[in-house]
């Protein structure tokens, strides 16, 4: 059954595709099909990977992937939502995406950015308990999509569950992180490490990874703050040659000097 119900597709085959053929998604910048990572590169070990991709042999991902529907998606499509049921995992192959905690008047804050080699929804999976989180897609992108079981079975199968305790354990520690600066960073700071891994969680294939397709105010509720507390922020980072800001977009100029403004690591 899939997550709202119904028939779970079969291994390879499109979700929303009546004959069965996987399309080609276009890419997070919208100029051409998505490129599935580690994909169709016969003899070749891509570099740079990230997320449960990086703990795993390329054949090992390749086939958690080949056994899923292959599933397009668009800038600010939501893929799983708070508070429905966990039985569906989906593997993330192109785009960046973000998971987001709601409350019920509408306030948002993000807990995490997640990319292509990443597993989502793998926590409701495990414990059989409603989604805690929302994930949105921040660009178009695409994921593979299997029943919960279905994962379960495939991890044993390729004998990579201890990858999978050290990959999940790794998202705890994260946001342990995560609530410490939320409590005492700056906006600034704040916003310089969101734009870190904003670009960070873009992967090896991605055609422009320091374009990020959010609003100045989507960052600024990303942070749980107002757009006043970040827009002062951008604005000297803008004159100082650091980030450059269009309509709904920034893109990171100097993504080293950035990284340099940060204080060092305590706490």
């Amino acid at each position: 059954m899939t997550e709202r119900g119904g028939r779970e597709p079969e291994p390879g085959q499109a979700v929303g595709s009546p004959d069965g053929r996987v399309p080609r998604p276009r890419s997070p910048g919208g100029s051409g099909p998505v490129r599935v990572p580690g994909a169709r590169e016969a003899g070749r070990e891509p570099v740079g990977q990230r997320g449960f991709r990086a703990l795993l042999s390329r054949g090992q991902w390749d086939l958690l992937v080949a056994e899923g529907a292959l599933t397009p998606h668009e800038s600010r499509q939501r893929l799983l939502l708070q508070g429905d049921p966990g039985e569906v995992v989906l593997l993330c192959v192109a785009g960046r995406v973000k998971v987001v905690y709601s409350e019920p008047d509408g306030r948002e804050i993000l807990l995490a950015v997640r990319g292509p080699g990443d597993v989502l929804g793998e926590f409701a999976a495990q414990d059989k308990r409603p989604r805690s989180a929302t994930v949105q897609a921040i660009e178009r992108g695409a994921t593979s999509r299997l029943s919960a079981e279905r994962f379960d079975a495939l991890v044993g199968r390729c004998g990579v569950e201890p990858a999978l305790r050290n990959y999940v354990m790794g998202k705890f520690r994260e946001s342990f992180t995560h609530t410490w600066r939320v409590a005492h960073r700056t906006a600034a700071d704040q916003l310089t490490d969101l734009l870190v891994k904003l670009v960070g969680a873009a992967g090896p294939e991605h055609p422009s990874a320091t374009t990020i397709p959010m609003s100045q105010e989507e960052l600024a509720a990303a942070l749980g703050l107002a757009r006043s507390a970040v827009t002062p922020v951008l604005a000297e980072w803008k004159a100082a040659g650091l980030v450059r800001i269009a309509r709904g977009v920034l893109q990171v100029v100097d993504l080293a000097a950035l990284i340099a403004s940060r204080p060092g690591e305590s706490g």
